[in-house]
């Protein structure tokens, strides 16, 4: 007869834990009159000899967890924003005054003036034009910068295009891969005509070698 009890029992407390959704089984932290219940009684026993159990530990150890947890992703959303919001330094490695020559640039060049920055931003190389008044090119023709490897006389070893630019607006252009601006350091501004040669026309109008900042 017990052990039919026994089974029954059981049975009907798997039937009740079945029945039980998930929420049912979160733990959740007692009232504070619970601990508070909790300590008198075990104070009440340690008068009668008992030992008290520090019941708070418990409590703050469960604080200082979720405290250090919050303190965390706190700082995991500070460090994403910063690198979200977080421009790359552009740093300003060379600059060349670019200058014109009487004797051997176009005259377009003679009231043009310019000053070319070299600036890397996240390992890429740039010429960027401040302080540029430059002069519109007649019809059917550009301006065109270029950096300039020179020879041990100062003349033209080698040379590549950096593309076209608005002479209201030159802006930024990109140093092509492969070219090592410490030896194409020469920057160029040349007249081009739109005749699909892609070589330097010889129309110069300014000049000048980048020097280190």
């Amino acid at each position: 007869m017990d052990d039919m009890h026994a089974r029954r029992s059981d049975a009907e407390l798997e039937a009740m834990l079945r029945d039980l959704d998930p929420e049912d089984l979160e733990l959740i932290e007692p009232p504070a009159e619970v601990w508070e219940g909790i300590e008198s009684a075990v104070r009440t026993a340690d008068d009668t000899g008992g030992t008290v159990v520090p019941l708070e530990a418990p409590r703050r150890a469960l604080r200082r967890i979720v405290l250090g947890v919050a303190a965390a992703l706190i700082l995991v959303a500070v460090a994403l924003a910063v690198t979200l919001t977080r421009d790359d330094p552009v740093i300003v490695v060379a600059a060349a005054s670019l200058a014109y020559d009487a004797e051997t640039f176009d005259v377009l060049g003679a009231q043009a003036q310019a000053r070319a920055e070299l600036i890397t931003d996240d390992g890429r190389a740039s010429i960027q034009f401040v302080d540029a008044a430059l002069p519109s090119p007649e019809a059917g023709a550009d301006l065109e910068v270029w950096l300039i490897r020179p020879d041990d006389e100062g003349g033209v070893a080698d040379l590549v295009s950096l593309g076209l630019v608005d002479p209201a607006d030159p802006g930024t252009l990109d140093v092509p891969a492969g070219y090592d601006p410490d030896v194409f350091f020469v920057v160029d501004i040349s007249v081009e005509p739109r005749d699909g040669d892609a070589r330097h026309s010889g129309r110069s109008i300014l000049r000048g070698p980048l020097e280190d900042i």
